[in-house]
Parts: C-alpha cells; sequence; structure tokens
C-alpha cells in the first residue's frame, strides 16, 4: 500500500491510459500515453509482475485514481525498474509513493531522481521468481531485456525492440510523423534506438544474437503493443532487417 503522508505535488499527473489487463497469469500491463511536445502524444506501456503478494513494476507509467485502485487490488508495489535510459518520467512517483525499492543502472539515463537502490547489470537476479535479466553489451547507454520464464517465454524490452499493430494512443501529427522516422507496423528494432545506441564504428547485431538465444515465444516493449505467439521468428526477421537491409 501507499506510504502514508506522502507528497504527490512534485509528481507528473497521469496521462490517457487503458484499464489494468492480464496477460498471462500473474503477468498485467497498461497500454498508456505519453506527451512528448506540442502535438505529439506517444503511446507507452507498464508491465505488472506479481509474485506472491509483491508487485514489481517495469517502466511505470502513472496511473488515474481508478487505475491506481486496481494496481493496489492487485497486490503491493514493492520494486520499480527501469530497463531504458530514456524512461523514468513516473519511476519517482511509484517510489515516493509506495516506498518501492528502485532497480536501474547505476548511470540514471535522462532523469537521475530517484536515486538507485538495486543496480542493474548483467548477471543480478531480479525480485521475481522465474525472471531472467539480459543485458546488451554493445550499446552506448546501458539497456536491459526481461525474460518472464513462463507460457513459452515472454520477453519485455524497453525501447530496443518494439512491435507496433496500431496508433492508438498516438496523436494526429504523431501517426503522421512515426512512419516516416522509420517505425512502421510490426515487430522491429526501433531506427531511432539504433542510432543513438550503437557506438561509432561498432554494430548492435551480437546483442541481438545473443537475445535470440533466450527461449521466447512472446514480446511486449514500452511502446506498441503485446506480440503474442510467434515473437522470436519476428525478432529474428528483425534483425535481419535491421543489420542485412
Amino acid at each position: 500500500m501507499p506510504k502514508s503522508g506522502s507528497v504527490e505535488v512534485h509528481h507528473p499527473a497521469a496521462q490517457r491510459h487503458d484499464p489494468i489487463e492480464e496477460l498471462f497469469e500473474d503477468v498485467f500491463w497498461v497500454h498508456g500515453s505519453m506527451r512528448v511536445g506540442p502535438g505529439m502524444r506517444i503511446n507507452r506501456n507498464m508491465v505488472v509482475l506479481r509474485d506472491g503478494n509483491d508487485l514489481t513494476l517495469i517502466s511505470p507509467v502513472r496511473l488515474n485514481q481508478e487505475g491506481e485502485a486496481a494496481l493496489n487490488a492487485l497486490g503491493t508495489v514493492k520494486h520499480v525498474v527501469r530497463i531504458g535510459p530514456a524512461h523514468g518520467y513516473d519511476d519517482r512517483y511509484y517510489v515516493e509513493h509506495y516506498g518501492a525499492e528502485f532497480w536501474r543502472h547505476r548511470i540514471g539515463g535522462r532523469y537521475l531522481i530517484p536515486k538507485v537502490t538495486k543496480e542493474l547489470a548483467g548477471g543480478v537476479k531480479l525480485p521475481v521468481k522465474g525472471t531472467e535479466l539480459f543485458a546488451f553489451e554493445e550499446t552506448k547507454f546501458p539497456e536491459f531485456a526481461i525474460l518472464v520464464e513462463r507460457d513459452g517465454g515472454l520477453l519485455i524490452t524497453c525501447d530496443s525492440l518494439q512491435n507496433w499493430v496500431n496508433r492508438r494512443h498516438c496523436s494526429l501529427l504523431a501517426r503522421i510523423v512515426i512512419p516516416f522516422i522509420g517505425i512502421k507496423l510490426n515487430t522491429g528494432i526501433s531506427p531511432i534506438w539504433k542510432k543513438a545506441m550503437t557506438r561509432e564504428g561498432g554494430s548492435l547485431r551480437p546483442d541481438f544474437e545473443r537475445l535470440l538465444e533466450l527461449e521466447f515465444d512472446h514480446l511486449i516493449a514500452a511502446h506498441g503493443a503485446l506480440c503474442r505467439g510467434s515473437a522470436k521468428e519476428r525478432v529474428r526477421e528483425a534483425v535481419d532487417r535491421a543489420f542485412d537491409g
């Protein structure tokens, strides 16, 4: 439950989002949105993992009053996990409001607050049973993915791999712009992410080859929608397009 006497005045307000939806047993998501500029609103997702009564939030999205009540009904928010350096807009709210442990790499990325309490790095054991942390090693900035080892394997990513099936929760301007920056209605590696994360003279393909060694059948990212089934095959095709095309 929330910490008593928590102060919310400095936290950004909730933005447009759908209700919490259960994807698999003890795995939930919220399909929400974020304003990124004048007339520009894009979708973003939060994944909630439940282990007993403990909830772990991946790529947090703040919820409205009704959504937060539904979240509290699922269990107690214990952990907040940031797996990509460009995300973190709502991390502080959940950490301070619930007194949750905050997991991220020691390099904070765009949002330097809140202070890390559990450092993410290769080999770190996550607070949810049946999960595995994958660390990108060739990227310019720290990035991670999470494998949930159930239901054939669910891969949770941030900005690297995305699965777009529609432009829901995107403004009209965003719907016009997004295709021109290379984000198509498919499973793919974000061109913007790839450019920002590739070191001069380097390649990210070795990271994705290692990623494809994991066993997963489903994919959900911080943007887009759930890819239910055949995710590994789609990711393999996305890697070939990104590096051979």
